[in-house]
C-alpha cells in the first residue's frame, strides 16, 4: 500500500493528505476484491414491509461492494485516476423507505425490482477560507474570494431505487431487468386494490449476490452451495455467493435439488451450461432426487462436473477391478427377480440377472441387450421345442466354438449367458442333455451328440429321427445292430442329415434283414 513521505520543516501540501487517503482506499478495496471478487455483492439492505404496513418497504441498513474507478473526477487538489479500478465500499446508515404504489386497473398487478447501485457522492458543500497572500490576517471567502461553496466530503453511497415494470393482469405481470450497473436486493407485488404491503409480497430473486460476515459464509458455505432454483427437470440452477465468473479445476458445487431427473443432467452455477455426470458416465433416470443433497466438483480436462457426493438417488460407481471394490448393478442385477417368455421377447438392461423361463411356444426368440461388462442371465428352455437366443443389434454370441448372432436354444435347455462388455459368451450349459433312450447332450464347445434306436423293416431299412436337429449340420454317423442269436453281417449307414438317419442291414447273403434292432450315435452342431 502506498504511503505519502513527508519531511521535518517541509511546507504542507493539500496532495500529501489527500493521497494518504487515496491509497488507503485503493489498499482496502483491492482487500475487498481479494476477498468478494470482481462482482458486485450486498451486505444487509434486506428489504421488509412498513411497520404499521403500508405502500412501501423498507430497505435496511447495509452496504454494496462494486468495482470502480478510482476517481471518475478530481478530488479535491488530486486529479481524476479513471485508469485504475478497485473495489469500492458503498454506505446505506439508514433504514430507507421506498414508495411502491397499486396499478389503478382492476385486476392487475405490477411487480416492483428493488436494486441497489454504488455511487461517489460530493457532499457538505461549504463557503471554504482560502489563505489571503495580500492581507495574511483576513482569509478569502471561497477559493480566489469567490465566496461559492465546495463540497467537503467525497461519500460512497449505496443509493436505491424501485424499478415498476408494466401493469398487467394479475399472474402474467413481468418483472423489469435490472439496470445496467446496478444490482436486484428485491421484488415487491402489488395488486390492484391493495393498501398494503405485507412479507409474502417481497420475494429474493435468484442470484441476489448477499454476503454476511466472511466467518459465517464459511460456516454456512455459501460460497459453494446453494439451492437449485430451476423449475425443469434435468436442469440445475444454482447461485453461488459470492457469484463465480468461470468454473475453474477442482471447483466444488453443492446444491439440494429441486427436481428429479429423467436423463442426462446439466447444472449452471452461473458462468453457463455444463453437464454434470456420475462416477461411470452420464446421469441416469432416478440418480437426482429432488430434494436430495449433492456435491459436484469441475473438471477442467472434460469441461464437465461430476458427482462425489450425495444423500439422495442411486449412485454411480465404476466397474470393479479389485475384490474389495463396489460392483455395479448391470454386473449383479436383479438375481432374486424371474421373467417368463411366451413371445418375442427383448430383455432390457434393467433386467440383467432375472432368470429367464421360455414356458410356451415354439421358435421364438430372447433378444439380449446391449453388452456391459458383467451382464449376466440364466436361461432355461422348459419347451420341447428349440428357441433363438439373439445378440443386441449386430452384437455376436460366442458359443464356444466361433461367433454368430444367434444361438440355438434346445428343449429343456438351460444355459448361462454373460457379456464382456463387447459380446456375449454361452458359458455354461447345465442341463443341456437328454438322458432317455433317444436322448442327445450339448457339449460347452457347441458339439452335440445324439444316441437312438430303430428296428428294420421288411426292406431291411429303418428311418429314424433324431432326438433332436442339429442346428448347423450334420458331422458323422455310426451304428451298430444286434437281435439275439441273428447276426448281421452289415450294418450302414445308408443316409445322414441334420434331422434323421436311414440305416440298412443285410446279411452275408446280402439279403435284407427284418425285425433287427439297430443303435445309432450322430454327431453334429
Amino acid at each position: 500500500m502506498d504511503r505519502p513521505t513527508v519531511y521535518t520543516q517541509e511546507q504542507g501540501r493539500s496532495v500529501d493528505f489527500l493521497f494518504a487517503q487515496r491509497a488507503t482506499m485503493i489498499g482496502l478495496g483491492k482487500l475487498a476484491q481479494a476477498a468478494f471478487g470482481s462482482n458486485a455483492v450486498v451486505r444487509g439492505l434486506a428489504v421488509t414491509p412498513n411497520s404499521p404496513a403500508a405502500l412501501n418497504v423498507l430497505v435496511a441498513i447495509g452496504e454494496i461492494y462494486s468495482v470502480q474507478q478510482v476517481d471518475a473526477t478530481p478530488w479535491g487538489a488530486l486529479p481524476a485516476d479513471v485508469t485504475d479500478f478497485i473495489v469500492k465500499q458503498g454506505l446505506n446508515m439508514a433504514v430507507q423507505t421506498i414508495s411502491t404504489p397499486a396499478p389503478t386497473t382492476s385486476g392487475f398487478s405490477i411487480n416492483y425490482l428493488i436494486e441497489a447501485q454504488y455511487q461517489d457522492q460530493d457532499t457538505n458543500a461549504a463557503v471554504l477560507p482560502y489563505y489571503n497572500s495580500t492581507n495574511p490576517q483576513i482569509p478569502l471567502n471561497g477559493q480566489g474570494g469567490s465566496g461559492a461553496p465546495q463540497s467537503t466530503q467525497r461519500q460512497g453511497v449505496c443509493v436505491i431505487q424501485a424499478k415498476a415494470g408494466v401493469a398487467a393482469a394479475t399472474g402474467t405481470q413481468v418483472t423489469p431487468t435490472v439496470d445496467s450497473g446496478w444490482t436486484a436486493l428485491a421484488v415487491v407485488t402489488v395488486a390492484n386494490g391493495a393498501t398494503t404491503v405485507t412479507a409474502g409480497n417481497i420475494s429474493v430473486p435468484a442470484g441476489v449476490p448477499q454476503v454476511t460476515s466472511l466467518l459465517q459464509m464459511m460456516q454456512t458455505e455459501s460460497t459453494n452451495y446453494a439451492l437449485d432454483t430451476s423449475a425443469t427437470p434435468n436442469q440445475i440452477n444454482i447461485a453461488l455467493t459470492p457469484p463465480i465468473a468461470s468454473y475453474t479445476d477442482g471447483m466444488q458445487l453443492n446444491f439440494r435439488a429441486a427436481n428429479n431427473s429423467s436423463n442426462a443432467v446439466n447444472i449452471n452455477a452461473g458462468p453457463g451450461n455444463i453437464s454434470l455426470s456420475g462416477a461411470a458416465g452420464a446421469l441416469q433416470s432416478g440418480e437426482i432426487v429432488a430434494g436430495g443433497y449433492y456435491t459436484a466438483v469441475y473438471q477442467s480436462n472434460t469441461g464437465a462436473a461430476v458427482l462425489v457426493g450425495q444423500g439422495a438417488g442411486a449412485e454411480q460407481v465404476n466397474p470393479p477391478t479389485q475384490p474389495k471394490h463396489a460392483a455395479q448393478f448391470a454386473q449383479i442385477g436383479n438375481m432374486k427377480s424371474a421373467i417368463s417368455v411366451n413371445a418375442n421377447t427383448t430383455l432390457t438392461a434393467s433386467q440383467t440377472g432375472s432368470y429367464v423361463q421360455i414356458s410356451s411356444g415354439s421358435g421364438l426368440t430372447v433378444t439380449l441387450p446391449p453388452a456391459v461388462a458383467g451382464a449376466a442371465f440364466p436361461i432355461y428352455n422348459n419347451t420341447n421345442a428349440t428357441h433363438t437366443l439373439k445378440g443386441n443389434g449386430s452384437q455376436v454370441i460366442n458359443n464356444g466354438s466361433g461367433n454368430a448372432n444367434t444361438y440355438t436354444i434346445l428343449p429343456w435347455a438351460a444355459i448361462w449367458v454373460a457379456s464382456d462388455g463387447a459380446s456375449y459368451s454361452i458359458i455354461s450349459g447345465a442341463g443341456d442333455v437328454l438322458l432317455t433312450t433317444n436322448g442327445w447332450e450339448r457339449k460347452p464347445s457347441g458339439l452335440i451328440e445324439c444316441w437312438a434306436q430303430g428296428t428294420t423293416n421288411g426292406s431291411g431299412t429303418v428311418t429314424i429321427t433324431l432326438p433332436i436337429t442339429f442346428p448347423n449340420s450334420q458331422l458323422i454317423g455310426m451304428v451298430c445292430g444286434q437281435n439275439g442269436a441273428a447276426v448281421a453281417a452289415c450294418v450302414t449307414i445308408q443316409s445322414l442329415t441334420t434331422s434323421q438317419v436311414i440305416v440298412n442291414a443285410v446279411n452275408g447273403s446280402a439279403s435284407p434283414i427284418s425285425g433287427l434292432q439297430v443303435n445309432i450315435r450322430a454327431l453334429g452342431k
